[in-house]
């Protein structure tokens, strides 16, 4: 059973341990295998600035897991609770972490506070280490690292090394609820991984929280469909305001509508503010956000800051 740990609307969530350069990663593959190469790549690229490790059989295959389930629970919970580990990189996405979820034992997670680095389908671990109040970071994986722009890997590495950064993006209301500032702990991540976690133990905690949301390869009544489910299941009624990342791949159907129709006609009365256009998700330009950080919402303006003494100026 879980038991999160929560924490008020406007406390960052603490310090993680700390990385800098020559720090030990693991490195997992928790979900699906990936390209070879690609990884390599990835690996030499981190190699340069970290101490990077991961098991032998990393790259395993079963159907479209990275590996059976038990090696890949094995793998991360190895990682978790290795004293030696600063940190936890995700090999790639693709499907398969919500079937560890319950192997994972949220005390451990809280007790080693150590980041997890990933996105797609890592969102559901992502919502883990939410519950457990650890920060952890939404970014590419090893397989997307080698070929990632210079200002992408910049900006990663900024964000596990400095997890209190100041950051801010100016994106586009898509609703009228904005004249207010709000603030909330940043958490979310792909729209599908969290829908599955509607109805189970794992849904992240959302009182007062700024969601994130993107996804891939999703046709707008898709979309529709897995915003209607959350609605209906409460999330919306319960956050503080909303952020919109990239949605690629999901062309209009032969009735034309478009997913940015979608968003509009979901959220044009939302009592939240709402806003798209964050450079996160299935994209090159694929942006680190900070889960965990608070994050305050002004005419537009997206604010991320961490330290305490930050927080003064959210009053």
């Amino acid at each position: 059973m879980l038991f999160p740990f929560l924490f008020p609307t406007f406390m960052s969530f603490p310090l993680p341990r700390q990385v800098r350069r020559g720090s030990r990663l693991a490195v997992i593959a928790p979900a699906g295998p990936f390209n070879e190469e690609s990884f390599e790549k990835g690996i030499a690229w981190l190699s340069e600035r970290y101490e990077i490790s991961h098991r032998p059989d990393i790259s395993s295959k079963a159907g479209y897991f990275a590996g059976a389930d038990t090696r890949r629970l094995t793998e991360l919970n190895e990682a978790i609770r290795d004293p030696d580990i600063d940190a936890i990189i995700c090999a790639r996405g693709g499907f398969g972490a919500t079937r560890l979820l319950p192997g994972i034992d949220l005390q451990d997670i809280r007790s080693a506070n150590k980041m997890i680095v990933g996105f797609s389908d890592i969102t559901a671990l992502h919502a883990l280490w939410t519950a457990a109040g650890v920060r952890s970071v939404h970014a590419p994986m090893v397989a997307a690292l080698g070929n990632a722009p210079e200002i992408i890997r910049e900006k990663w590495i900024r964000a596990l090394e400095h997890p209190v950064q100041p950051l801010q993006w100016c994106l586009q209301s898509i609703n009228d609820a904005s004249a207010e500032p709000v603030s909330g702990i940043l958490t979310g991540g792909n729209l599908a991984v969290l829908g599955a976690l509607i109805g189970t133990p794992y849904s992240p905690p959302l009182d007062g929280r700024i969601l994130f949301l993107e996804d891939v390869g999703e046709r707008p009544y898709r979309v529709d469909r897995l915003l209607t489910t959350m609605s209906q299941a409460g999330w919306f009624n319960r956050i503080a305001g909303l952020l919109i990342g990239a949605f690629t791949e999901g062309d209009p159907g032969a009735d034309g509508v478009s997913i940015e129709e979608v968003l509009s006609r979901q959220f044009a009365g939302a009592p939240f503010p709402v806003l798209c256009g964050l450079s996160a998700g299935h994209i090159d330009d694929n942006e680190a956000l900070p889960f965990g950080a608070v994050v305050r919402i002004e005419d537009g303006l997206v604010s991320v800051r961490g330290e305490a003494d930050e927080l003064e100026k959210f009053a």
